[in-house]
């Protein structure tokens, strides 16, 4: 399955804390996300509605501005093609040449020059006629020049002025009307200067942006564009002449308006993306924003998570610390959801283990107790006594003083060792046993070693469990003293208060033991009564927290120590507890 399923085994092996942790921010990331993702959206929406208003708004004034202008070319052009006196001479029949010269001199060419001078963007004014005229200076034309052109039929179709662009020129045109010779062909042409009629279209706006200006017709009259991309305005020439409407043109945000006098389009465009630049900021804003929650809910998440795992590894310990052995612990909670039932439920499992633990100990006890009431009904101390009496008064009648001090040794020995069948000794009486067994021991080794005691009085105020001191000792002379090969050996033993407990230490000098053979000590049982006995009669008697430790090191001796409780039976109770 993990092979199969490498994400289920990752959240899997995941700690209780980071799995809250992780679906918290899955439950609130998504929805932060899609907010995000839907407030920018609306946000870009937002920037580019009010972008098309700012733009339309701009867009209509370019409009109204530029028609205010045509309107008043408009007028200039009606004051002369209505102005009758105009109109006559230009229908009129001359005879005179001076009479034709005089009229134009006197009204033609001051009501031209006055236009002209009004209007600075009309570069040129000129009559078109079939009236037999002599042309001069571009003013006065024979209608010939211009009868095949397009804009001529046009305008001599038409009642009203006509704007044409045409090879880079602006003009317009428009025919005398009222007269009543209708053989004669009369034109009024005045044509523009394009960049001042459109220069106010030049400096408009402040960002990059388009600017098309197209006739009735949908050819081009002006070409404005200010972006980096230098085919945008071929482009658009080629949709326009494919017919496509402003709106339909991608990658730009385009707006139309009519000018309505001269029937042009104005047409203002932006590429979208200069809107997009803004909405980068509102991306940003977004993401800072959302980054800013977010680390507010990761800080919430955390104290949530913390403060419900707590409890759980409040728990781990406490089994933790009963899987160890310390049963003593308690286990409760005020709280009415699982985790709180699970801990009393813990609780009440731990006393009632314990409670069962306590009756195994307590028969391991009253086991332990009849074995030694067993050993020691074996020997018969009255038999023994009264036996070690008489070899010793018969040690005096030959003088064999040696065996009389052998003698009275070994029934103290087994006077302290039996102490009429109770299990606590006074600490005195712990020491003289000991000290029975060692002068015992002096003279099986023929006084090869020496020994040597160093016991503080006040510990003789205390009592403690029997037989724990010798089985020390009888290790040391066995496993220390007897395996020395060279040199004198020496057994020290010492006794001192330390706190609110008493510390025996029994050093020899011998070869010293390994970590193995230390373990095998205390974790093996041996032929006769050794420490492992020691070890489990203190700690079920007096608790867990007391008994024996050891340091030795090949070459370096060993050195045990006997830990015990300040206790006297006849104040205090005894610490009965579990084994390790």
């Amino acid at each position: 399955m993990n092979k199969l399923n490498p994400v289920l085994y990752f959240i899997n092996n995941l700690r209780f804390k980071q799995k809250l942790i992780l679906s918290y921010l899955l439950v609130v990331i998504i929805p932060m996300s899609v907010l995000g993702a839907y407030s920018y959206n609306q946000s870009k929406s937002l920037l580019i509605k009010q972008a098309r208003i700012g733009i339309e708004s701009n867009v209509k004034k370019m409009a109204d501005s530029l028609d205010y202008k045509v309107k008043m070319y408009n007028a200039a052009i009606e004051s002369i093609s209505y102005n009758s006196t105009i109109v006559n001479v230009f229908h009129n029949e001359y005879n005179d040449y001076y009479e034709m010269y005089k009229d134009l001199e006197e009204k033609v060419d001051p009501l031209f020059n006055t236009i002209q001078f009004l209007n600075n963007d009309i570069r040129q004014v000129t009559v078109y006629t079939d009236n037999d005229m002599t042309e001069r200076r571009n003013s006065i034309l024979a209608v010939k020049r211009v009868e095949d052109a397009a804009w001529f039929k046009e305008t001599m179709g038409s009642v009203q002025t006509n704007w044409f662009s045409e090879d880079g020129k602006l003009f317009a045109a428009r025919r005398f009307v009222g007269t009543y010779r209708q053989d004669i062909r009369n034109l009024l042409y005045v044509e523009l200067d394009a960049k001042k009629v459109f220069a106010d279209l030049a400096i408009a706006g402040d960002r990059q942006y388009g600017i098309m200006i197209t006739d009735r017709n949908r050819s081009i009259l002006y070409a404005n564009a200010r972006f980096d991309e230098q085919d945008t305005e071929e482009r658009i020439r080629r949709w326009i002449g494919e017919g496509r409407e402003a709106s339909d043109w991608p990658g730009l945000i385009a707006i139309t308006c009519e000018i309505a006098e001269p029937g042009w389009s104005i047409v203002y465009y932006i590429p979208s993306d200069s809107v997009s630049v803004n909405a980068g900021i509102i991306l940003k804003a977004t993401i800072t924003i959302e980054g800013i929650c977010l680390l507010l809910v990761m800080i919430l998440i955390w104290a949530l998570s913390y403060s419900f795992v707590k409890r759980i590894h409040r728990l781990n310990r406490t089994m933790h610390m009963a899987a160890i052995g310390n049963l003593e612990i308690e286990a409760s909670s005020d709280s009415k959801d699982e985790i709180g039932e699970l801990t009393n439920r813990f609780g009440k499992m731990l006393k009632s283990f314990k409670a069962m633990i306590d009756e195994v100990y307590r028969s391991k006890i009253i086991q332990q107790d009849a074995e030694m009431k067993a050993l020691q009904s074996q020997i018969n101390p009255h038999f023994l006594y009264n036996s070690l009496s008489l070899i010793n008064w018969k040690a005096i009648d030959i003088g064999a003083d040696e065996i009389s001090r052998i003698t009275t040794t070994l029934s103290l020995f087994y006077r302290t060792t039996l102490n009429r069948g109770d299990d606590i000794i006074p600490v005195k009486g712990e020491l003289d046993n000991t000290r029975a067994y060692i002068d015992i021991q002096l003279v099986m080794h023929e006084y090869r070693f020496d020994a040597v005691y160093d016991i503080d009085e006040s510990l003789y105020a205390y009592d403690v469990i029997k037989l724990i001191l010798q089985p020390v000792v009888e290790n040391a002379i066995e496993h220390g003293i007897d395996q020395k090969r060279g040199g004198r050996g020496l057994l020290t033993i010492r006794g001192a208060e330390d706190g609110e407990t008493i510390v025996f230490t029994v050093e020899d000098n011998g070869p010293g033991m390994t970590e193995r053979q230390l373990e095998d000590v205390f974790v093996k049982k041996s032929q006769g009564y050794g420490l492992y006995n020691v070890q489990q009669r203190i700690r079920i008697f007096f608790g867990t927290q007391y008994g024996i430790s050891a340091h030795s090191e090949p070459g370096q001796g060993t050195r045990i120590t006997i830990v015990l409780p300040k206790y006297n039976k006849n104040k205090d109770e005894p610490r009965r507890e579990q084994e390790p």
